[in-house]
């Protein structure tokens, strides 16, 4: 009977110890994690400081060796010097061409999911494929047939397509992501509400503008968002049409710091600085759109 107690009494003994050891191992994890997390943000953030600080630097200390990680001369010359050239209108080519393409792709890829969606058929479905297999082939594999289409287009229909806005904005009329996530937010709409609009004599395009359009509104603006920063950051295209320096956008302009033989890495860092602030200030400020929005997606399945 006393060995029987004391087996009945080293049991939780031992239960404790598993626990503990447990927990020890679950804590090791989630440090692990934890550093694992934190040596991927300094990858991040080590860059965007080193050009951070550059931007306040002056030319000769940005060549010193070994480099300074803070400003020795603290200077604030090279941001007026940045502006003072034709960088304000690179500002201006960018956000027209990002805000165009946005808008463009909203209205197009918001339409073709409704009509996938709600009005189904072989020939929808089959579009919808070539659609999203289309994303799956490289943009460089294409630019040059594009390139020459835009030529075609401009000799048949005399409209110049080179060195304007709306040959850099009329290759993305048809966005597959934009179409793919538009199409999986009108699923979740529920069609009793467009039959009854029909009932009540709406048109089709009054039902997707009155009624589809506020329903899928979170996804529309996470789509917005992506599209706006990632043609803000789009270069190829761009510098294969915009063929003249008044047409540059910033990612463009960016190049024009860097010369054959010497790069002006005062004025660069300074100009790469100031193309990072638009993005960075909207992604702060509607970043719970993006997360709302894919969000959505996945609780939709």
């Amino acid at each position: 009977m006393a060995t029987t107690a004391q087996r009945q009494s080293s049991i939780p003994a031992h239960a404790a110890h598993d626990a503990r050891r447990a927990r020890i191992g679950r804590n090791a994890l989630q440090w692990l994690i934890y550093a694992l997390l934190l040596f991927g943000a300094l990858i991040f953030f080590v860059p965007f400081y080193w050009v951070v600080t550059a931007s306040f630097k002056t030319a000769a200390e940005l060549r010193s060796i070994p480099p300074t990680w803070w400003p020795e001369t603290f200077t604030l010359a090279n941001y007026p010097e940045v502006w003072r050239t034709e960088f304000a209108r690179y500002f201006l080519n960018s956000f027209i061409y990002s805000g165009g393409s946005t808008l463009l792709i909203l209205f197009t890829s918001s339409v073709i999911g409704f009509v996938l969606v709600k009005d189904p058929s072989r020939l929808g479905n089959m579009a919808f494929w070539f659609i999203l297999a289309s994303s799956m082939v490289p943009f460089v594999t294409y630019l040059l047939p594009l390139f020459n289409m835009l030529l075609r287009l401009e000799r048949w229909t005399h409209i110049p397509f080179i060195n304007t806005y709306q040959g850099m904005i009329l290759p993305w009329t048809v966005f597959p992501f934009g179409v793919f996530l538009m199409r999986q937010a009108m699923m979740a709409v529920p069609s009793d509400l467009l039959d009854a609009a029909r009932i009540d004599g709406a048109s089709e395009f009054n039902i997707y503008r009155k009624v589809v359009l506020p329903l899928v509104s979170s996804n529309m603006a996470a789509l917005a968002i992506i599209v706006f920063i990632f043609k803000y950051d789009d270069l190829l295209w761009p510098l294969v049409v915009a063929q003249r320096t008044e047409m540059y956008p910033v990612t463009v302009g960016l190049v024009e710091y860097v010369g054959q033989f010497f790069i002006e890495y005062n004025l660069y860092t300074t100009a790469a600085v100031l193309a990072i602030i638009p993005v960075f200030v909207i992604y702060l400020i509607l970043q719970r759109f993006i997360i709302e929005g894919i969000a959505l997606q996945g609780m939709k399945g």
